[in-house]
């Protein structure tokens, strides 16, 4: 499929020159263990690398959003020391953005409007989108944007996973950008603003590993650069399900903050000599920065709660 030139003006001060990585949370709730976990990751590989770390709130998604979330985020963040190097960017600042880039997929006949909903495609035991409204003209009622994929098959090399391989023919079929209630999807939402920021690399867990072929073809429809990946491993509870709201993983301690960052560097295979327990958060980034390497999560996928 052919792309489109995407203009957009760029956060980054000097496109290209150097990495920049970044943390990505939704407003959903507090940050837990897991959450935490990979926050610490992203952040160490990008002072590793000598590089920035960015942040950006993720909050296009009003009915599962809690309120004061964001704010309980940026205070957690902010008593663990990890400090991030531009302001904080807020995914609700940029809808104008996402839609745009929306309506030009849809003007160059890369996306489509489809109708249907949830329980419709759950009705007819839909595994994957089979493609019901991409010839369909009239629609009744609410539609949401699919972007076309093709078969061809997407394959991109994770420096931790190795190398994934997808056909998203096969494993979602076309997928949605924009939602039936009109708010961006996190697909297209995310592959924007990674552009837009100069994200070269992108440190994250791997229950996203999947969403990668999708973002992938996005960025060959709008013809941006794709960024390197290092998918961390996700911390599971005793039932092997990611720690998150559903699962009742509880919220972060800031009172606790050294304990905290202590855990977070164990789960990540660098647990701190005892000289160091008690120290301040920013003692023991300074100290992973020299002891800890990213290359000792290779091939993980899961971590269990501790």
């Amino acid at each position: 499929m052919p792309g489109i030139p995407v203009t957009q003006a760029t956060d980054n001060p000097s496109p290209g020159s150097r990495y920049v990585g970044r943390f990505a949370p939704s407003p959903t709730g507090p940050l837990h263990i897991g959450s935490l976990t990979t926050a610490v990751a992203s952040y160490l590989h990008a002072r590793q690398s000598g590089g920035e770390w960015l942040l950006r709130i993720e909050d296009i998604d009003p009915p599962r959003e809690v309120a004061g979330a964001s704010e309980r985020i940026l205070a957690a963040l902010d008593a663990l020391e990890l400090h991030w190097d531009r302001p904080v960017l807020y995914q609700s600042s940029r809808l104008e953005i996402y839609k745009e880039a929306a309506r030009q997929l849809f003007g160059a006949g890369l996306a489509y409007r489809c109708s249907c909903s949830r329980s419709q495609l759950r009705a007819k035991g839909a595994t994957r989108y089979p493609g019901i409204c991409r010839t369909r003209t009239t629609h009744d009622g609410p539609t949401a944007l699919r972007a076309r994929v093709d078969d061809a098959g997407e394959s991109f090399v994770d420096d931790l996973q190795g190398v994934v391989r997808s056909t998203l023919r096969e494993s979602t079929g076309d997928f949605v950008i924009v939602r039936r209630d009109g708010l961006p999807a996190y697909h297209l939402a995310a592959v924007l603003d990674d552009a837009f920021q100069g994200v070269t690399t992108i440190v994250r867990g791997t229950d996203l590993l999947d969403t990668t072929a999708a973002h992938g073809h996005l960025r060959k429809l709008l013809n941006l650069p794709d960024p390197r990946y290092l998918h961390v491993p996700v911390i599971v509870n005793a039932r092997d399900r990611k720690l998150s709201k559903q699962t009742g993983a509880r919220g972060v301690d800031i009172g606790a903050s050294a304990e905290l960052a202590a855990t977070a560097l164990d789960y990540l295979g660098a647990p701190i000599p005892d000289d160091l327990r008690g120290a301040r958060p920013a003692e023991l980034w300074t100290w992973a920065r020299q002891h800890w390497s990213v290359e000792s999560l290779k091939g993980m996928r899961s971590i269990r709660e501790r």
